[in-house]
């Protein structure tokens, strides 16, 4: 019986501690698991400071000459000859075409005929006019008389002042059959040929367009436009040394070299674009920008006083509005509703939302959301021109 005892004892042990072991795991498997604890992301930002800064941003503008002049016959007649090449730059005066001038010689010597002919009537009526003077105190002639070698003599200054027109005017419609360019510039082709008979109905023989200097039409956002004026009204921007001027950029690395000063702003928006028009006058002595030229214009000189700027890449929308990520004071992540003013070359202007000394995200925001533990690190303000904000949110 001993034995036997001992034998069930040997036997059950090894039982119970399977039972107890499976029991242990189960109710390991009924605790709540651990949390992981979460890793901070890593961020750069930006500490928000008040400070000057140039108004930048891109805005479209189109070229056209100074001066666009129709070269145009002001009298009929036969057109001999181009003497200018086509698309060729003219000087001031230069002949550019011969209409056939004998007509117009042979009524210049008509005129000059004429002239010499009243010329001759007005010496024989001052010489009756003096010796009327001479009898009338002697009373040889009748004051009737006397007044009529008057009245002659009068008539003949006048034949004389009419024939001296009449040349004058011949004159100019001989000068007239030599057409001369009135500005220096570029030609365009010619529209009648050799041989064309040209007048009235069909005057124009070509153009020609000045192109040093060259004009700039830009348009402007009209709340752009609005902007600015209300806040150089206010003080809060200026032009640099008083100076409206705007940049050309012709190609991505590609700026003009010389700065165009705006003459006209117009007073009025275009209705259909919602623009303000602007021109720029700019010098171009070696033709690198021709009329129609599409182009691209910064504005020059235009300085923000004290603004706080983010980089556009900082910059979010959603349809609760346009916000940033702010660092909070345990660092985590923060959104932050604000209000965007106008572009410069650092980035965007802060109008609300933000203030001096608080930390921007602006690396790493697609990694972000609000509440997110942050790691994050301090960098100084660095220019990025070729940020670029989504359409509708700068303005």
């Amino acid at each position: 019986m001993v034995l036997g005892v001992q034998f069930s004892r040997a036997v059950l042990k090894p039982i119970v501690l399977v039972l107890m072991s499976i029991l242990a795991l189960s109710a390991c498997d009924d605790a709540p698991p651990v949390a992981p604890t979460s890793a901070a992301v890593a961020v750069n930002v930006q500490r928000m400071e008040a400070h000057a800064v140039a108004i930048g941003g891109q805005y479209p503008g189109r070229a056209m000459g100074s001066k666009e002049v129709q070269i145009r016959a002001r009298v009929e007649g036969i057109l001999l000859r181009r003497t200018y090449t086509e698309g060729q730059t003219v000087k001031a005066g230069q002949l550019l075409f011969q209409i056939d001038a004998a007509p117009f010689q042979v009524a210049l010597n008509r005129s000059k005929a004429q002239l010499a002919q009243a010329n001759a009537g007005l010496a024989s009526a001052a010489r009756r006019w003096e010796r009327a003077g001479e009898l009338i105190k002697t009373n040889a002639i009748s004051r009737r008389e006397r007044d009529d070698a008057e009245s002659d003599l009068d008539f003949a200054k006048a034949a004389v002042q009419l024939a001296k027109a009449e040349v004058e005017a011949a004159q100019i419609n001989l000068d007239y059959t030599q057409v001369r360019a009135p500005i220096a510039g570029i030609t365009s082709r010619e529209q009648l040929s050799e041989g064309s008979l040209v007048g009235p109905t069909n005057s124009l023989l070509t153009e020609i367009t000045q192109l040093d200097p060259i004009l700039v039409n830009v348009s402007l956002p009209d709340k752009l436009v609005l902007n600015i004026r209300r806040m150089v009204s206010s003080g809060e921007i200026e032009f640099k040394d008083g100076k409206r001027e705007v940049e050309i950029v012709l190609g991505p690395d590609d700026t003009y070299p010389h700065l165009a000063q705006v003459d006209f702003t117009e007073s009025a928006i275009d209705k259909l674009t919602g623009t303000v028009q602007l021109r720029a006058t700019v010098p171009n002595p070696d033709g690198l920008i021709l009329p129609g030229q599409f182009l691209r214009v910064r504005l020059h000189g235009l300085v923000s006083l004290n603004s706080m700027v983010v980089p556009a890449r900082a910059i979010m929308q959603s349809a609760q509005g346009i916000y940033v990520f702010r660092v909070d004071n345990d660092n985590h992540a923060e959104m932050v509703n604000v209000t965007l003013g106008l572009e410069s070359e650092e980035g965007v202007i802060i109008e609300s939302g933000l203030k001096v000394g608080d930390l921007v995200i602006v690396d790493g925001v697609s990694r972000v959301q609000a509440g997110t533990l942050l790691a994050p690190t301090e960098v100084s303000t660095i220019p990025a021109a070729k940020d670029t904000v989504a359409e509708g949110v700068s303005q």
